[in-house]
């Protein structure tokens, strides 16, 4: 997570990368903000427009936690970035529960994804098998977000005693002393939060589109044979819009994340003289705020790829103009 905070680094006026630098320190004041005013309101709308669902499948549950997840990440993230921007003295207790926070719900947010899409390709693998389909409930499916969220956690809970709150010169921030143990979360929490990810997703979109051809070609075949397309040809168009959602949402994903995962590796060494820190700071903002603009975009894409979500969305802001014409007229 990028948990500066703060002013960050300043160096002279007239050094070379001097107004690269302050362009990113631009983006790292102002950019979560911006996050916050398209994403938190956006993400509300997730959460009612699905309440008023009435079929709420495993699939729809992972959608309205990956909304409650991202709004809270989005908050604990703005929250942590004003107490050390504004130097509130949040002692090294509140610097360790912040900032295990924010990479355990950022990373948490990532992985509902992951589970999304298995479950998707267990669906269109094994439409028949019964043994497969009775894991697609929402029971079972908030067992498994429970068991994923606490191996997410045991995976980041050095940081409760490895991150110490400190001022540095003019600005402050929470510094890790133990440099090895500063590289073993580091790449622990890259690789929980976007490489492994970024993998499975590409791995699991693959094989679904592999799954969604063959069952067109199976279907075609069979189309004289109305036995097969009979029985699930009211499911046809809702398994589509369920199928463009996760494929929009897991291209958005893999767009916003493959800067960060560049930036990770292409910066292993580190870099000397002023210029050259200035442009991975600057690289290294826009990757932040490409991979953080993740969590406001979802609703936009269910909005724009789903006709049943619209519909239910466009229902429900209708009601609530509805109530209030009401009560004004009471």
């Amino acid at each position: 997570m990028n948990s500066t905070g703060s002013s960050g680094p300043h160096p002279l006026e007239g050094e070379p990368g001097y107004d690269l630098m302050m362009t990113g320190e631009v983006i790292n004041k102002y950019y979560m903000w911006v996050i916050f005013a398209f994403g938190f309101p956006a993400n509300v709308a997730t959460i009612v427009t699905i309440c008023h669902m009435r079929h709420l499948g495993s699939f729809v549950m992972y959608v309205a936690l990956l909304a409650v997840m991202d709004n809270l990440a989005i908050v604990i993230k703005i929250v942590f970035y004003q107490l050390l921007l504004n130097k509130v003295n949040i002692a090294t207790a509140g610097c360790r529960a912040l900032e295990f926070l924010g990479n355990f719900l950022i990373t948490y947010c990532n992985w509902l994804l992951v589970l999304m899409a298995i479950e998707r390709l267990m669906a269109v693998r094994y439409p028949f098998r019964i043994h497969f389909q009775s894991c697609l409930t929402r029971q079972k499916a908030g067992v498994i977000s429970a068991i994923v969220g606490g191996v997410i956690a045991g995976m980041y809970l050095p940081i409760l005693w490895a991150s110490t709150y400190r001022k540095n010169g003019q600005s402050v921030e929470c510094q890790k002393d133990d440099l090895d143990l500063l590289q073993a979360i580091h790449w622990t929490s890259m690789a929980m939060y976007a490489f492994i990810p970024f993998i499975i997703l590409v791995i699991c979109n693959a094989l679904i589109a592999r799954e969604i051809r063959m069952s067109f070609r199976l279907r075609s075949a069979f189309r004289s044979i109305n036995t097969f397309i009979s029985t699930r040809h009211c499911d046809i168009p809702v398994q589509r819009q369920i199928m463009l959602m996760l494929f929009s949402t897991t291209f958005m994903f893999l767009l916003l994340h493959f800067p960060i995962c560049v930036f990770v590796v292409a910066t292993y060494w580190p870099v000397s003289g002023p210029q050259a820190y200035a442009i991975k700071y600057f690289c290294q903002q826009l990757a932040y705020l490409l991979c953080d603009s993740n969590h406001a975009l979802n609703f936009y894409i269910y909005f724009l790829s789903a006709r049943k979500f619209r519909k239910h969305f466009k229902y429900v802001i209708t009601c609530m103009f509805c109530d209030r014409s009401v009560a004004a007229h009471l």
